[in-house]
């Protein structure tokens, strides 16, 4: 059974209340060398695994769309799914790294998917990659900084979805508790956008 926007909205909001429920303990501030973004901890890792495997399930719905079809050996793309295949084919079809979101909190613009733009996966998916199958040390490696990157990356995944094709995308329909979209690129308006296809 495939997921329409609905399902991985409502995802998305569970998730992003698992992240305010760990911002209730640190403070968050503008500048990412600071102390809060470089410190583990087992709830982090938590966080990592459950936004991790959401922005996979989600890159996988996105490339089952029909306008990937007609791409060249799409079956066996389909088959060996991975960071690289959504780098090469989605990010070109939906320009993931030209969007840019505004932390809530502190007023903060973040790229969640700006490596896409030098053929590299992002930092944190790289670390979710490499150690989701070790928790010690992925508690090591994973950080609020990451966490904030990854929810953005999520954010934008579920508001290009593909039973959105062609449709209009309504702003007040996702949670903006972490993330402003109203001043986000592309720029939202209050009523409607319009999703880029």
């Amino acid at each position: 059974m495939r997921r329409d926007f609905e399902f991985f909205q409502r995802r998305y909001e569970q998730i992003e209340d698992d992240l305010l429920e760990i911002l209730d303990f640190i403070d968050i501030k503008e500048d990412f060398d600071q102390h809060c973004y470089k410190v583990g901890a087992s709830k982090l890792m938590d966080f990592c695994l459950k936004v991790g495997t959401e922005v996979e399930t989600l890159f996988r719905e996105i490339l089952k769309s029909k306008r990937f079809d007609p791409v060249t050996d799409i079956s066996k793309k389909r088959e060996k799914q991975n960071m690289n295949v959504y780098r090469e084919l989605i990010e070109p079809e939906y320009g993931l790294s030209d969007y840019k979101l505004t932390i809530r909190p502190i007023n903060k613009e973040i790229h969640p998917f700006e490596d896409f733009k030098r053929g590299n996966n992002p930092e944190w998916f790289r670390i979710y990659s490499k150690y989701k199958h070790d928790k010690i040390e992925l508690i090591e490696q994973w950080n609020l900084k990451h966490s904030l990157f990854s929810l953005g990356c999520l954010l934008i995944l579920v508001i290009n979805h593909p039973s959105l094709d062609g449709k209009e995308f309504r702003m007040h329909k996702v949670s903006q508790k972490v993330f402003d979209l109203l001043s986000s690129t592309p720029r939202f308006s209050r009523v409607n956008i319009s999703v880029k296809f």
